[in-house]
């Protein structure tokens, strides 16, 4: 009996490898707008095909709802690991400064901070996904302040809330400053001048 091969597959080999489109994605869309990043940018840089893309994705919102949980997962995850650990409230300011100004992953702005401020260019699961994020850091730095003035270590007259809030859109504007070309000890003097209204 005569065995003949099977016909090779015309077109790019499918070679569906969900975390590799993750890493390339994540790493595309935190360097550049993602809005400049086709899914055809996405596909050539991971070496998959669109068809196998969107059968792990679903879209291009599934794409970047999954980018942005493996950036809260990888890059975020030891800034939420701080702000739970039993480390005074000085210690953990100081530790966000020092993410915000020096980490140089934030040399390029951070992923999050940009999907947040062009949240209107994304679909429902990607908006949903920022929405849940935000809410939860709002959450550990209300928490934060709230156990500070509960130690004593911080009398700031404000609502927690409020600290919180203006925490949040400082560390946002610290890391924009840095994608912008400030440099790291400038940003890091001027996020310290603005949380010294929070010691």
């Amino acid at each position: 009996m005569e065995h003949t091969k099977p016909a090779a597959r015309r077109g790019r080999p499918i070679t569906r490898n969900r975390e590799q489109v993750l890493e390339a994605a994540m790493n595309a869309y935190w360097r550049d707008d993602r809005a400049a990043v086709s899914v055809n940018a996405i596909c050539v840089l991971a070496d998959v095909s669109k068809p196998s893309l969107y059968r792990d994705f679903g879209s291009e919102d599934g794409l970047t709802e999954a980018v942005l949980e493996r950036y809260a997962q990888t890059v975020l995850r030891p800034l939420e690991t701080l702000l739970s650990s039993p480390a005074s409230f000085a210690t953990k300011l100081e530790a966000m400064i020092d993410f915000a100004s020096q980490d140089p992953r934030m040399e390029v702005g951070c992923l999050f901070v940009k999907m947040r401020t062009t949240r209107s260019r994304f679909g429902v699961q990607t908006q949903a996904k920022l929405a849940s994020i935000e809410a939860h850091f709002l959450e550990c730095y209300i928490r934060l302040f709230r156990e500070g003035a509960a130690s004593g270590e911080w009398s700031g007259g404000i609502a927690a809330e409020l600290a919180a809030g203006y925490l949040y859109e400082q560390l946002g504007l610290a890391v924009s400053q840095r994608a912008a070309g400030k440099s790291s000890e400038s940003v890091r003097q001027l996020l310290g001048l603005a949380l010294s209204v929070l010691r």
